[in-house]
């Protein structure tokens, strides 16, 4: 990594999405390079962490490009690096990413809701502040139980859902854009990641797709997002070149995890720069919530 130093101002929401015709989102998802979905198998105990030197050069980025997005934490990344998640939180919005990076789909409902509490009340002692945004690892919520949780534990926003079926997860919405999730006439703000064709593939802008895809393609994707609304993601771990290589992963997850991180500091360094981005809470507030489409989990 390149990065120098950062230190980022306190000023919260630098940039005001009430000067772009589009709506463009940027969320973090805050983990270690070691949670892979699909390598349950492999023993991560003796890889150190290199959480600290990827957040400041990510930071780095941020703050060049005044960009603040929304930072999805992991329980257990919190309780390790208490006084980076205080930081974030400070400075950004922040919500949950679970507990343990386990797939939702292949937890109970009970392990489902005891990942989520946990999470929740590590960040809210943390941090101090209240957890009302939440993403599924993997984008991997996809049941009507599950989403009872979120409405039993406070979630206000959720980010998990998707309009294809992906990996992790089956389809969910039908169109790729903002809607309200209705149970027994209760309602979660749901903001779902954008979607990507590359290769005959189908996937979510942000990760393996993003550090794959070569700028003039992510360009195009950003100037055609559909219904002016775009959500991406990012890891730190996506932009840490000298990050170690993982040899226990199976030869397509060791080619998923490494592809493009060469070069993806300098995209994201520049797709930031040429394109305004918001948090997720900016964004709620602009979405006129009366006219989104009200979906009915089943």
């Amino acid at each position: 990594m390149t990065c120098q130093k950062s230190s980022f101002p306190t000023e919260n929401r630098l940039f005001s999405a009430q000067n772009s015709a589009k709506m463009r989102i940027l969320t973090v998802d805050l983990e270690e390079y070691w949670h892979i979905l699909d390598a349950n198998q492999v023993d991560f105990s003796h890889f150190q962490s290199r959480i600290e030197q990827q957040l400041e050069c990510l930071l780095a980025i941020l703050q060049t490009n005044s960009t603040h997005p929304t930072f999805f934490i992991l329980g257990e990344m919190a309780n390790k690096h208490p006084d980076l998640v205080k930081f974030i939180a400070r400075n950004f919005d922040i919500g949950s990413h679970g507990m343990h990076h386990r797939l939702v789909n292949s937890l109970s409902v009970e392990e489902f809701r005891q990942d989520l509490v946990e999470s929740l009340d590590v960040l809210g002692e943390i941090t101090g502040k209240k957890i009302t945004k939440y993403r599924a690892a993997g984008f991997s919520l996809t049941k009507k139980e599950y989403f009872d949780v979120l409405f039993d534990c406070g979630i206000e926003v959720d980010s998990s859902l998707s309009s294809i079926n992906h990996a992790y997860g089956r389809r969910v919405l039908k169109e790729n854009k903002p809607c309200l999730i209705e149970s027994n006439g209760r309602f979660i703000k749901e903001i779902p990641p954008f979607v990507v064709r590359l290769c005959g593939f189908k996937g979510f802008l942000g990760g393996g797709y993003f550090r794959l895809s070569p700028y003039w393609l992510i360009k195009k994707w950003t100037k055609r997002a559909e219904n002016d609304y775009l959500l991406a993601y990012i890891h730190p771990s996506d932009i840490d070149f000298e990050r170690p290589k993982i040899k226990e992963l199976g030869r397509m997850r060791r080619f998923k995890s490494h592809v493009g991180l060469k070069t993806a500091e300098k995209k994201l360094q520049k797709w930031l720069n040429e394109y305004d981005f918001i948090d997720i809470s900016t964004a709620e507030q602009q979405i006129d919530w009366s006219k989104v489409q009200r979906i009915q989990l089943k």
